[in-house]
C-alpha cells in the first residue's frame, strides 16, 4: 500500500508542476499512469544500481526507486527545472536510495557513480547517439547500456561497430500498435 501511495504522490506532484515547468508533455500528463506502468515493466530487468539519463520527469528511475528501495538510482538530466522537480519529488516522497545529478551524461564521471552500475534510458534518441553519449561509461566492461525501445523502432538502428546487442527483452505494452522492448548493448571485449 505504501508503494501506491508514494505513486499517488509522484502523479500529484508531476501534474502540479506540469502546469509551470513543462516537465512532460500533454498527452504524457493525461497518462501518467501508463509511463509509471511503462517504467516499472523494466524492474525485473535490472540490477542493484541504476543510471537514468535524461531523467526529464522522473521515467523510468523514480518508479523504480519507489518498486526498490534497496536499490541505488541516480537520475542524470542537464535541464536545471527538471533537477530541482527531480529533487523537489525525491525529497517529498523520502526516497533515500535515489541521487539527482544535474549535468549532461558525457560530462558525469564514472568514478562518481555506485559500482558495477547499469544505465537505462527511456526515450532519449537513437542507439548511435545514446552510445555516442555514454562510450566514457561504456569502456568499464560491467557496464551495461539499457534501452526502452518499441520493436519497430529497432527495425532501423543498429549500434555502431564495437558494441553488440547483448539481450532483447519484450516488455507488456498497452499500445496494441508497438511492442515494447528492453534492448541490452555492451561494449565488445
Amino acid at each position: 500500500m505504501k508503494e501506491q501511495n508514494l505513486i499517488n504522490q509522484y502523479i500529484d506532484l508531476i501534474q502540479s508542476w506540469n502546469s509551470t515547468h513543462n516537465l512532460v508533455s500533454k498527452d504524457q500528463s493525461n497518462n501518467l499512469q501508463e509511463h509509471i506502468e511503462d517504467s516499472l515493466s523494466v524492474f525485473n530487468h535490472t540490477g542493484p544500481a541504476l543510471v537514468d539519463i535524461g531523467s526529464g520527469g522522473g521515467f523510468p528511475g523514480i518508479p523504480i526507486a519507489i518498486k526498490g528501495p534497496e536499490r541505488r538510482v541516480v537520475l542524470v538530466d542537464s535541464n536545471q527545472k527538471k533537477t530541482s522537480f527531480l529533487l523537489n519529488s525525491v525529497n517529498k516522497l523520502g526516497l533515500k536510495n535515489v541521487t539527482i545529478i544535474n549535468a549532461r551524461i558525457e560530462d558525469v564521471d564514472p568514478s562518481e557513480l555506485p559500482q558495477n552500475y547499469e544505465l537505462i534510458a527511456r526515450a532519449l534518441g537513437t542507439i548511435q547517439h545514446i552510445i555516442g553519449l555514454t562510450k566514457n561509461h561504456l569502456k568499464n566492461p560491467n557496464t551495461k547500456l539499457k534501452l526502452m525501445k518499441t520493436k519497430e523502432q529497432m527495425e532501423d538502428e543498429k549500434p555502431p561497430p564495437g558494441y553488440t546487442i547483448k539481450k532483447i527483452h519484450k516488455l507488456p505494452s498497452k499500445e496494441k500498435d508497438k511492442e515494447r522492448i528492453l534492448v541490452t548493448i555492451e561494449k565488445d571485449g
